[in-house]
């Protein structure tokens, strides 16, 4: 299930670490992680790599950071904070918010999982992202799911061209590109995972639309958040009105006083990380349509042999 358990982020962002303090309380035999067992980490890290951690100040953002993610995420967040604050502790109650959380906080740590898995679970994430953004539709909106490798049941098929093709019929413009634009190889989605679009009723052009681009890298995300972004596309795409665009992580993308961390790399989409996935799943009554995400429950019996 998992790999590379101590290989803890490479900067300091608290939002990271604390992923990575979560996973390492959900993978001990005793389900939690203490301020002494972050004190050996260092040790080791100190010894085998040169790199030098001030874990007393790097616990307390840690704990800081939970007491906030308990508040925002309530009934989702199955971690508890000891009352001297030296343990965080995995309390896990297999509730639908307690699987949608556990499903989240592995797919923002890919690095740590085996390769096996990788695609089933940025897959998965996909899957309970269609899920929110079908609610931020409106009532009538037409939702499609356009990404790479879905096979048979993709909506669109071939090559990129011929799905781009196919997308600006549903869009109701005229394609302003030509085959030899493209890789004849590619049969990827061109950066486009979701779309939607309400047909208002008539035939005419002029509708609301929505593309979404979905991510669980940590750093990626930078630039892929406008990977659906008029900005590549509408040339191409030459419709009335440019779209909304979205980008879903399962990040928790924010500072302890919940403000966006990273905000001057948030560019012009709309990011939906951790919070809002759980939070708008919840008000959408969407959970129950979420993927199954069978490798939550593989984590939560999984031991890390090196505790």
């Amino acid at each position: 299930m998992f790999t590379s358990l101590e290989n803890p982020p490479d900067g300091k962002d608290i939002f990271l670490w604390s992923d990575y303090i979560e996973i390492l309380a959900l993978t001990h035999p005793d389900r939690c992680y203490c301020k002494g067992d972050l004190s050996g980490l260092a040790r080791r890290l100190l010894t085998s790599t040169k790199r030098n951690i001030d874990y007393e100040q790097l616990w307390r953002d840690v704990i800081n950071f939970s007491s906030t993610r308990r508040v925002a995420f309530g009934e989702f967040y199955p971690f508890e904070i000891s009352d001297d604050q030296d343990t965080l502790s995995f309390k896990f109650n297999a509730t639908p918010e307690h699987h949608a959380y556990v499903g989240l906080l592995i797919a923002s740590s890919l690095r740590l999982v085996s390769k096996e898995i990788l695609h089933r679970i940025a897959r998965q994430f996909e899957e309970a992202s269609l899920e929110v953004f079908k609610g931020l539709q409106p009532v009538g909106a037409e939702v499609r799911a356009t990404w790479a490798g879905a096979g048979a049941g993709a909506v669109y098929q071939g090559k990129l061209y011929e799905k781009m093709l196919a997308i600006a019929n549903d869009l109701r413009c005229t394609a302003n590109f030509k085959v030899e634009d493209f890789d004849e190889r590619d049969t990827g989605d061109g950066g486009i995972d979701l779309i939607a679009w309400h047909p208002m009723s008539d035939e005419r052009d002029g509708m609301p639309i929505s593309f979404a681009q979905c991510g669980c890298s940590k750093s990626d995300w930078t630039f892929k958040q406008i990977e659906a972004h008029p900005a590549k596309h509408i040339r191409h795409l030459p419709v009335m009105h440019p779209w909304a665009t979205y980008y879903f992580m399962p990040l928790d993308l924010r500072r302890s006083d919940g403000d966006f961390a990273k905000k001057s790399d948030i560019g012009q989409a709309i990011i939906v990380d951790r919070l809002r996935i759980l939070r708008l799943a919840k008000q959408f009554n969407s959970l129950k349509d979420f993927p199954a995400m069978p490798y939550v429950t593989d984590a939560t019996q999984y031991v890390n042999p090196d505790n």
